[in-house]
């Protein structure tokens, strides 16, 4: 199987982060996107707990297609970082006869060049990314012609990113003044209201 890893702080999960983990599916054509809450992120501070991000990853992912959450597999990524630790982690969790790809945004596909592990891409497929903010796709088939020239081969799949200009600290906000918009799914609009998180 070609399975997506989806791993990121989802403070909250909104609709752009569904809708990209459909489209790997549709589009990449992926067989199956798990999507995980990372429990300590190293670029920021959660402020939601990570139980609580994971289970509205649950209800988020509830009677989708293909897209899935995975308590045990997340668990295991708990403390992961490098790509190379989550590779490991998902395969002994899936087996090694399971191809994985990496959903990252545009955002984060671009400090690519950084990433200590990225020489192991022949032990998995590739990545599926998302253009974010200006980003268009002449900017990425740039990017990727960077890693080929510093010997760090890459296989992209691009999807279209319907939801470009969603943001999760700006839901948190209204949140806090009890104000939602159809940015989140109703599953985890209840959920926050359920346990007041994020100031409601």
């Amino acid at each position: 199987m070609k399975i997506g890893i989806y791993a990121g702080t989802f403070d909250p999960i909104h609709v752009g982060h569904v809708s990209f983990a459909k489209a790997a599916v549709t589009e990449a054509l992926l067989d199956k996107v798990v999507i995980i809450a990372e429990k300590s992120p190293y670029r920021k501070k959660p402020h939601a707990s990570w139980d609580h991000r994971q289970a509205m990853i649950e209800r988020a992912t509830q009677e989708l297609r293909g897209v899935d959450h995975d308590y045990e597999l997340a668990s295991a990524m708990a403390h992961k970082h490098t790509m190379r630790d989550m590779l490991l982690a998902a395969r002994r969790h899936y087996g090694e006869e399971n191809q994985f790809w990496f959903l990252v945004g545009s955002d984060i596909f671009e400090h690519m060049k950084r990433w200590q592990d990225i020489t192991q891409q022949h032990e998995y497929g590739g990545f599926v990314v998302s253009l974010r903010d200006d980003h268009t796709k002449e900017w990425l088939e740039d990017r990727i012609d960077e890693l080929y020239d510093k010997n760090f081969p890459v296989i992209v799949k691009l999807v279209e990113n319907q939801n470009p200009h969603i943001s999760s600290s700006k839901i948190r906000n209204e949140a806090s003044v009890n104000q939602f918009s159809q940015s989140v799914p109703e599953r985890v609009h209840q959920y926050i209201l359920l346990h007041h998180l994020y100031g409601t």
